[in-house]
């Protein structure tokens, strides 16, 4: 019997909208082109989420794939709490599991500097029984240890959860450790595919 949910946070509850600070920040396309290819886009970025460098050695690394932008790159990771935005459905729609009886899990690839500075803050944390950030184990997924981290840590069934997540990648990972999956693409879209899971009547029409 599933028990419980576990989301993944960029692209799933929160949009991951590096572009648009980028443009906040007032960058060229040019330079955008060239920071993002340097840090999200870049060999570096996994390892921002991993952390087991320093946030200073990360964006020396990244520095050197564009020393000619180090100042927006920079600038950039020092705002890097702004990448991330709480869809306005996310809340609810952990909400509506939550008052179900269902447990909610948080697994996600998520450096320390970025999760703790997020602003505004996530709402929905406020209903989520547990989760590991990856930059908490020093894992990311699709690793399996960090699915290992996640079971062990609250005393989970594989066979009990349902893995939400945007990445094939991830959700081929949690099939293979015994997880149910659900790859997102819409909110709509996963929620059926939870309430399909779960044996129960798909309703969204009070979320988002």
């Amino acid at each position: 019997m599933i028990r419980s949910l576990v989301f993944d946070i960029g692209m799933v509850l929160a949009e991951f909208r590096w572009k648009s600070l980028m443009e906040e920040l007032g960058f060229s396309p040019e330079t955008i082109r060239r920071v993002s290819q340097a840090t999200v886009l870049g060999p570096w970025w996994n390892e921002f989420d991993r952390s087991l460098l320093s946030d200073e050695e990360i964006i020396r690394h990244c520095v050197s794939l564009a020393p000619e932008c180090e100042p927006q790159i920079r600038l950039f990771f020092d705002s890097v709490g702004h990448s991330c935005r709480e869809y306005p459905y996310a809340y609810d729609w952990l909400r509506k599991y939550h008052d179900e009886g269902y447990g909610i899990y948080l697994l996600s690839n998520y450096s320390r500097k970025s999760f703790l500075a997020t602003d505004p803050p996530y709402r929905f944390l406020s209903l989520v029984d547990g989760g590991i950030i990856s930059y908490q184990v020093r894992m990311i997924k699709p690793e399996p240890g960090i699915f290992r981290a996640l079971f062990e840590r609250f005393d989970l069934q594989p066979s009990a959860c349902i893995l939400v997540d945007d990445n094939p990648a991830n959700i081929a990972a949690a099939e293979t450790v015994g997880m149910h999956t659900v790859l997102h693409s819409t909110y709509e879209q996963s929620d059926a595919e939870i309430r399909r899971l779960l044996g129960i009547h798909n309703d969204y029409t009070n979320c988002g």
